[in-house]
């Protein structure tokens, strides 16, 4: 009787040399382990209730519906959340995929956005997903787009189509961290344009990584708000806590 060869694929041979470490923490995922380590899962950041309802910040209060920034702005978005605080480990996590090549990272990423909000990507019922993106010099620079490859990830998880040429980044912006409001708006304006409008739909699902003050969003939402769009929600993996 002929024996049959035993089937070894690819990817059992990846995971044999090059096991998964979790994304949070760095630790080698158990074969039980799905994308992140059980004890980094159980310390997630994620974040509750009371939420700005326009911005998806952290608030004090249950008796304010806006956050600060939201009470004394007029933004260009419609609504957008966050799924986790950018503090602790996962800000170390961010950046070890931004600055150091850790892409992998963003099907987990992905994957918390869309635990965390399915309920409101139903509810918003975008017709696509256009990412945040970056200028393609800077894209040359890392040698990735973390907006684009987020977007494709979560569009695997909740089925709306990716529009990955519409929104385009029309010049380099320094990074804003460390500017001052008048600075950052002064950096980001006329960043952003949309390359085709004509089939645009009135309510798309913008994501990025990151939602600090809301500068970046609004400057792309004002983008799609000069097309024609109407309905601009967002949604990202982290954001700041709301001022007081």
């Amino acid at each position: 009787m002929k024996r049959e060869k035993p089937v070894f694929h690819i990817r059992q041979f990846l995971d044999f040399f090059y096991p998964g470490r979790c994304p949070v923490c760095g630790r080698i995922l158990a074969k039980k382990e799905s994308l992140v380590c059980r004890r980094c899962r159980a310390e997630l950041p994620w974040v509750k209730e009371p939420v700005c309802v326009q911005c998806g910040k952290p608030i004090a209060s249950l008796e304010k519906a806006l956050c600060a920034d939201c009470e004394r702005t007029d933004h260009a978005f419609t609504e957008g959340r966050a799924a986790l605080l950018y503090e602790k480990g996962i800000r170390l996590s961010v950046n070890r995929m931004k600055f150091y090549n850790h892409r992998e990272y963003l099907p987990f990423y992905a994957a918390c956005m869309y635990a965390a909000h399915r309920e409101h990507l139903q509810k918003w019922n975008a017709a696509c997903i256009i990412p945040v993106p970056m200028h393609p010099k800077k894209r040359a620079e890392r040698g990735f787009d973390q907006a684009v490859l987020l977007a494709r990830a979560l569009s695997e998880l909740c089925r709306i189509p990716v529009l990955e040429d519409v929104l385009i980044r029309t010049h380099y912006t320094k990074a804003s961290r460390k500017l001052g409001r008048e600075h950052r708006i002064a950096n980001l304006r006329g960043a952003f344009t949309v390359a085709r409008h004509e089939s645009l739909p009135q309510s798309v699902l913008l994501v990025d990584d990151i939602y600090t003050t809301g500068m970046t969003m609004d400057h792309a939402a004002a983008a799609l708000r000069k097309a024609g769009v109407t309905q601009i929600y967002f949604l990202t993996l982290c954001t700041g806590r709301g001022a007081e």
